[in-house]
C-alpha cells in the first residue's frame, strides 16, 4: 500500500494526541507495523505536532485559570461589598458574620493562590531591556 500524505497526516495528527498504534490502526485501517515505522520516518513531524498540541492544552487552561481567577475575583468583591453594607447597617439578617467573613478570607486566599500562579515574569519576555524601557 502507498502512502498519501492525507494518512501520514492522520498518523501524526492522532499520534501527537496520545493515540495508541492500536488505536490509529483501527481508526485508518494502516497496519501496525506500517505506523511503527513511520514513527521513525515521521519523528520531527511527530515532536512538532506533539508541541503543538501540548501548546494547545495549555493555553486552554491557562484560559481555564484566568476565569477562575475572574470567577474568584468577582466573589471577593460582591462578598466585601456585602460585608461593608452589614458592617456599616449592622445587618446581619441572611447570613452570620462570621460565615461571611470566613467566605471572604476563603475567597481572598483563593484569589492569591491562583494569582501567583500567574505571576508576570517581565524578564522572560526577552526583547524588553531595561535601557528600553522609559519611566517617567
Amino acid at each position: 500500500m502507498t502512502k498519501t500524505l492525507e494518512q501520514v497526516g492522520k498518523f501524526v495528527e492522532l499520534r501527537a494526541r496520545g493515540y495508541s498504534y492500536d488505536k490509529i490502526a483501527e481508526e485508518t485501517g494502516i497496519s501496525k507495523p506500517t505506523l511503527l515505522k513511520w514513527s521513525t520516518d515521521y519523528s520531527r513531524e511527530l515532536k512538532e505536532a506533539e508541541h503543538f498540541e501540548m501548546n494547545s492544552l495549555l493555553s486552554q487552561y491557562g484560559v481555564l485559570r484566568q476565569s477562575r481567577v475572574e470567577a474568584f475575583s468577582s466573589m471577593l468583591g460582591k462578598a466585601l461589598q456585602e460585608l461593608k453594607k452589614r458592617a456599616e447597617q449592622n445587618d446581619y439578617s441572611e447570613i452570620p458574620t462570621d460565615k461571611l467573613l470566613k467566605l471572604t478570607l476563603e475567597l481572598e486566599r483563593r484569589v492569591e493562590r491562583e494569582a501567583e500562579e500567574k505571576k508576570f515574569d517581565n524578564g522572560a519576555l526577552g526583547y524588553f531591556k531595561e535601557e528600553e524601557v522609559e519611566v517617567d
